[in-house]
C-alpha cells in the first residue's frame, strides 16, 4: 500500500461540523479558563484550536488543534514541546489492534505504529460529552501522570 493510500484511510470522512466546534469551544470556554478557544473561521470554521496557559510537563504551554465531521469522525490531537498525543474516531482501515473506529495515539509522540495505538477511552461519540472526557483527563495527566491519559475513570 502506497503513502497516499494510508493516508486516504486515515482521513476524517465528511464535511466538517460547525455547530459541534462551536458546541466544543463552549465546553473548553467553560470549563478550561486557563485557555483560550478560537475557531479558524467564525462563518465557516474547520479547525477550532485551544491553547493553554499551561501545559502537562513544568514550565510548558500545551495546545488542543479539534476538528469534527458531519459523520462524526473526529480527531483531538494535543501538542506540548516534545510531547504530543491525540484521540481519534475515524476510519483506520484495521491498522491499529482496536475494535471499531474509536483510538489514542499515546504520548509522548502520539505514534500511528499499529503496535502502539490503543483503543480509546470514549465509548460514546458526541462533541460535548467527549469534549468534557478530553479534559478530564487531561486534568487527571496534569495533577498525576501523563498515563492517566487515556482513562475510562476519565470519561464524563
Amino acid at each position: 500500500m502506497g503513502g497516499d493510500e494510508i493516508a486516504a484511510d486515515h482521513r476524517l470522512r465528511g464535511a466538517v461540523d460547525g455547530e459541534a466546534l462551536v458546541a466544543i469551544r463552549g465546553v473548553f470556554e467553560r470549563q478550561a479558563p486557563f485557555g483560550t478557544a478560537s475557531l479558524d473561521d467564525l462563518v465557516d470554521p474547520s479547525l477550532l484550536v485551544v491553547t493553554l496557559n499551561v501545559g502537562l510537563r513544568e514550565g510548558a504551554t500545551g495546545r488542543f488543534d479539534i476538528q469534527w465531521t458531519v459523520e462524526g469522525d473526529y480527531k483531538f490531537h494535543y501538542t506540548e514541546d516534545d510531547l504530543d498525543f491525540r484521540w481519534g474516531h475515524h476510519p483506520h482501515n484495521g491498522e491499529y489492534d482496536v475494535q471499531g473506529d474509536a483510538h489514542f495515539h499515546p504520548p509522548p509522540e502520539a505514534s500511528s505504529s499499529p503496535n502502539e495505538v490503543e483503543p480509546s477511552c470514549f465509548t460514546v461519540h458526541q462533541p460535548k460529552l467527549v469534549a468534557r472526557g478530553v479534559l478530564k483527563n487531561w486534568r487527571a495527566a496534569y495533577h498525576s501522570d501523563v498515563r492517566e491519559l487515556n482513562s475510562p475513570d476519565n470519561t464524563g
